[in-house]
């Protein structure tokens, strides 16, 4: 569907700016044997902005060097809207890693909340770090909408240290958002690392919910040490709030 509505933007008639001459000369940049100068001319075009920046910059995601097409998601971050976005859903197939973390990224300064739908499809790669960075790009975009994706992330991730983020990042997104209290009590019953189970505690502290306190009581017994201790710290904070 994303895909039709790029096409249905690219077979528009674009309107001649006044700055179009500058515009040909960056795209003309954009295809120089220099790296540096192709990079150049992606900040350039992301400073012009508009859609023929935005398609213009879209030739560059091919580009064989990896940090031009680096400038290139960034210059697409800097312009922002939905059209930027399809573009930089594009990215997110990107051959290098880096380059999928920084389109990530670009996703968030793109369209905020709107991006959170595209950025959700980078937690199916392959590498840990890029879905380790769309959990912290939705822990910073912070709206109540995240709450079910990073839930689902600290639940179904293959990798803990991913689990574990997505888990703590709840703590400041789900603040006062009951179906964080639901996901972080099945984290407790279902998680087998430890690690994972603590930051679950944590956040329950963060939520500012009095259904999380009968989820902490239940952690006191959990089979791991570590978590009983932070439990027990997290319980008598939440406690001392609650009655103060």
């Amino acid at each position: 569907m994303r895909a039709l509505i790029l096409l249905a933007w690219l077979a528009l008639p674009i309107a001649a700016p006044a700055q179009g001459p500058g515009v040909f000369a960056l795209r003309t940049m954009l295809q120089d044997k220099n790296p540096e100068i192709r990079m150049k001319a992606a900040e350039g075009l992301g400073r012009i902005g508009g859609r023929q920046g935005i398609i213009i910059l879209r030739q560059g995601l091919s580009d064989k060097s990896p940090t031009v097409r680096i400038a290139v998601v960034e210059a697409l971050g800097f312009i922002g809207g939905r059209l930027s976005m399809t573009v930089l859903s594009e990215a997110l197939k990107d051959p290098s890693p880096q380059v999928r973390i920084r389109a990530v990224e670009a996703l968030k300064d793109a369209g905020t909340v709107n991006s959170i739908p595209i950025i959700q499809k980078a937690f199916g790669d392959k590498e840990e770090s890029v879905r380790l960075h769309a959990a912290l790009m939705l822990k910073v975009i912070g709206h109540r909408r995240v709450v079910p994706v990073l839930a689902k992330v600290a639940i179904d991730d293959n990798n803990p240290a991913v689990r574990a983020a997505a888990a703590a990042h709840m703590g400041r997104v789900g603040v006062k958002d009951r179906r964080a209290v639901g996901a972080l009590a099945k984290v407790l019953e279902e998680d087998k690392e430890p690690t994972v189970r603590i930051r679950a505690v944590e956040s329950l502290g963060f939520l500012q919910l009095p259904q999380a306190i009968p989820v902490l009581k239940k952690a006191l017994e959990d089979k791991n040490t570590g978590v009983r201790i932070r439990a027990t710290e997290v319980l008598g904070r939440v406690l001392a709030k609650d009655f103060e």
